[in-house]
């Protein structure tokens, strides 16, 4: 990893490189009223691990803004102590050692290479310890144009990683399979009783937004409420676009300036972006299978969002069925196509090929970060066989191949 990724927490001497960063994050907290506050969506989780300790003493280690820890100690009627050192009044650390620390969406942001200085730290304050840790890339850019989240690793890797400091590591649930909960002590069993129970509250709260996004989407599509394909032709028309998939080995390439150059910039499912050099950083249109950044939409990022499970065609969030003039649905009679050309299930990526050659009219097509996984992907963690097992890559690969051979407008860019 890059020695120029941000520390957000440290309880030793900074660097000089962690130091410009520390000061990005200064200055982000204070311009950004709600960045850090996130963290007390985890509240219900973190509320039976945190009684079944019975802390005097809570520290958040790299607390940021978040109430997290006040709401915490308010039921447990326990003292709470804040520290980040990118926060004026938290950045000295509290003395002592506590009882329970928490670490809530810090590790990803420490340089690989200074992780077990860090967690050497946290386990001084506390042998007990909640951490939470995403494990795909952020939609945040560093001002040197590095990923926010600088350590992606999978949940196992954290784990071992964890065990190397702490004796005792255990994996939870949380809240989607990008991030995960870690506990350094064997919670009991009224401990993960309380948390079924939370799980079983939250499935119930999921189930009815659910029942009532479907009566909603019917109601959409019996009015025709979404862009109809027309209007994506018209968008396309003339252009030079860069189609920008999630391979790793693009990450090895300089192409970000290029990328930045074309009229419309189509990226795949979260858009993750390791760095500006090698991905670009421009995004006009998102073309996902996944739950997407809300800051795409509500910040006028993506001006067009194409959606590709027409299998699932009440898959559609529930908040993204709200912007209506965003989104293309993929229709099933268009993913029926697509899966004519593949032996096996088509992937997002050819899915939005597909979309694009029936589409027409663009001026050149340049295709990214499409090594059909020959590199893992910057999507998720899954492993390259189970992957290869819902999708024919080879074949997506020669029927790319074809469409370049008839389009001399199409590249790709290996």
């Amino acid at each position: 990893m890059p020695k120029t990724c941000a520390r957000k927490q440290l309880g030793f001497q900074l660097t000089e490189v962690t130091v410009v960063n520390k000061d990005f994050y200064t200055q982000l907290h204070k311009s950004n009223p709600g960045y850090g506050t996130s963290s007390s969506y985890l509240m219900d989780v973190i509320l039976p691990l945190a009684e079944d300790v019975k802390p005097a003493r809570i520290l958040d280690y790299g607390c940021g803004k978040s109430s997290l820890i006040e709401e915490l100690a308010a039921n447990l009627q326990c003292t709470s102590h804040r520290y980040d050192p990118c926060i004026a009044e938290y950045n000295d650390m509290p003395e002592g050692r506590f009882d329970l620390v928490l670490n809530t969406d810090v590790l990803e942001h420490v340089p690989e290479d200074e992780l077990d200085d860090v967690l050497a730290d946290i386990q001084a304050r506390s042998d007990k310890v909640v951490f939470h840790i995403p494990t795909l890339y952020a939609t945040a850019l560093l001002a040197d144009g590095s990923n926010a989240h600088c350590t992606v690793r999978s949940s196992p890797w954290w784990q071992e990683k964890l065990s190397l400091h702490f004796p005792y590591v255990e994996v939870l649930r949380s809240t989607n399979n990008d991030q995960q909960f870690y506990v350094t002590w064997d919670a009991s069993t009224e401990a993960r009783q309380n948390l079924k129970r939370v799980y079983r509250q939250r499935r119930r709260a999921n189930s009815v937004t659910k029942r009532k996004h479907i009566l909603r989407m019917l109601r959409m599509k019996l009015l025709r409420g979404f862009v109809p394909k027309h209007e994506l032709q018209n968008d396309i028309a003339g252009k030079r676009i860069a189609v920008v998939g999630n391979a790793q080995s693009l990450s090895n390439k300089e192409y970000g300036p290029e990328i930045d150059s074309h009229d419309i910039v189509i990226r795949l499912n979260r858009g993750a972006i390791p760095h500006v050099k090698s991905h670009g950083q421009k995004l006009s249109w998102v073309a996902t299978s996944l739950d997407i950044p809300k800051s795409f939409v509500y910040g006028e990022q993506a001006r067009r969002i194409i959606w590709t499970p027409a299998e699932r065609g009440f898959s559609l969030p529930h908040w993204l069925a709200r912007h209506r003039d965003v989104v293309y649905l993929m229709k099933s009679a268009e993913l029926k196509r697509y899966q004519a050309r593949t032996e096996k299930k088509p992937s997002t990526g050819f899915r939005l090929l597909g979309l694009l050659e029936e589409l027409g009219g663009y001026k050149h097509i340049n295709i990214y970060g499409f090594d059909f996984f020959a590199s893992p992907t910057n999507t998720n963690h899954i492993e390259p066989s189970k992957a290869r097992a819902d999708h024919d890559y080879d074949r997506e690969h020669h029927e790319v191949q074809k469409w370049i051979a008839r389009d001399l407008r199409v590249s790709l860019k290996l």
